[in-house]
């Protein structure tokens, strides 16, 4: 899919995890953190394609990565005594890229499986033990990523569920190929809803 239909998949699974979560809260009690938390849900919509320098958030990522690993160089080079300074945040740094850098193995592969969202969680609890990050956020991801997984397994390609166990691609009984004008049809259906739902929620 799209990374636009993976936004709207991924806002539909986050109105629904509201809905159906009542610890997450519900969108008129706390207007500010479903705001927050519906961001970090269409961030993880478009996490796992992370895995390919053409996509819209892979593009960033590699760029920013790029920025980052050419700002060190130069500080080892040209003023080592920094990264002696800052050997601590260097270390936080490393140990929450590495993971990502591990799991990159080419388009749809190990982003695409069900390890990878149990990686995910698993790390967000560390991160929500050390770095005291609220969990309704890091849930978000969450959602997000797993909402990600679903709108790739309906499509023709589908995804390795299995991944590294098995790498063969497994889809819905029915699909649709990727940019076609059924995934259009049904991304605004989804916007429909979407709108729907939530006008007669809030009023």
């Amino acid at each position: 899919m799209m990374a636009p239909g993976h936004q709207v998949v991924g806002f539909t699974f986050g109105v629904g995890a509201l809905t159906l979560l009542p610890q997450l809260g519900i969108v008129t009690e706390r207007p500010f953190q479903t705001v927050l938390f519906l961001l970090f849900v269409m961030f993880g919509s478009l996490l796992p394609d992370i895995d390919t320098p053409a996509s819209k958030l892979g593009q960033k990522f590699w760029r920013g990565l790029m920025t980052i690993f050419a700002a060190s160089l130069l500080i080892y080079l040209f003023i080592p005594e920094y990264i002696g300074r800052y050997r601590e945040e260097v270390k936080v740094f490393v140990m929450l890229l590495l993971p990502v850098l591990i799991m990159i193995r080419g388009h749809r592969k190990m982003t695409h499986s069900l390890l990878f969202v149990g990686v995910l969680i698993v790390y967000s609890i560390i991160l929500q033990q050390v770095f005291m990050i609220p969990w309704l956020y890091l849930s978000g991801l969450i959602v997000g990523v797993v909402s990600h997984l679903f709108a790739d397994y309906i499509t023709v390609k589908g995804i390795p569920l299995a991944y590294p166990l098995s790498k063969k691609h497994v889809q819905f009984i029915l699909t649709f190929k990727t940019g076609s004008d059924m995934e259009r049809l049904v991304v605004f259906s989804l916007i429909v809803w979407n709108v729907w739902f939530l006008t007669s929620t809030i009023f």
